[in-house]
């Protein structure tokens, strides 16, 4: 019976941080660097994890833009791939690092990670997709990734991290005092690192793979 009450709570507080991240990648975007614009959703995908577990932001970071893929977005499946590899190269991690030892200095760390997880696979992923999904040519992709993809997801991971470690107190402090959030909440479903082990080298393999295929001409 509890565990069934704890999948319910947990299932709630998915749903509810999801649409409060879906809500953040629609309404608060603010245009950055050339076509790109900055959202803070990842921060919530952080807050969720740091209280949840990874499997909570695996999760999110999934769903998340796939809602914005049917709604919003005029990417299509390429703005939900791209949308996926940057929330789960910026996202897992700080909250792997946290939910080892939940520590400022842990959570600082992978946060740092985070920033350069997030940049150097969005310039190699734009590398790989941009000139088969939107016609143009790899050397168009190339000029671009310098002065435009580099700095707005140096910026971009920097901003979110800055909101992660201001936010992060206040808002659970808050949620417990209110009693929406419970001390046993935290981790609330058992969590299996090597889940989220396997997530990361699944897309290092991928990307790899791609990378190769793309310098061979095969893609």
């Amino acid at each position: 019976m509890k565990r069934d009450q704890n999948y319910i709570r947990y299932i709630t507080f998915l749903a509810a941080f999801g649409a409060l991240a879906y809500l953040s990648a629609v309404f608060l975007k603010i245009p950055m660097i050339s076509f790109l614009k900055y959202e803070p959703k990842d921060v919530i995908l952080i807050l969720g994890g740091m209280v949840f577990g990874p499997i909570f932001s695996i999760i999110l970071s999934i769903i998340v833009p796939f809602f914005e893929m049917i709604t919003v977005s005029s990417t299509g499946i390429i703005g939900f791939v791209m949308n996926v590899i940057a929330a789960i190269c910026f996202v897992l991690p700080p909250v792997l690092a946290y939910s080892k030892k939940k520590k400022t200095k842990n959570l600082i760390i992978g946060l740092i990670i985070g920033i350069v997880m997030l940049t150097a696979f969005m310039l190699l992923w734009n590398y790989v997709l941009s000139p088969i999904f939107f016609g143009y040519s790899r050397a168009a992709v190339v000029k671009m990734l310098i002065p435009v993809i580099l700095p707005f997801n140096l910026i971009k991971g920097s901003l979110n991290s800055i909101l992660v470690l201001i936010l992060y107190k206040p808002i659970v402090q808050a949620l417990l005092k209110s009693n929406i959030l419970r001390t046993s909440d935290f981790n609330i479903i058992p969590q299996e690192n090597k889940l989220t082990n396997y997530a990361i080298v699944a897309l290092v393999i991928i990307t790899i793979i791609l990378l190769v295929l793309s310098y061979l001409k095969l893609i």
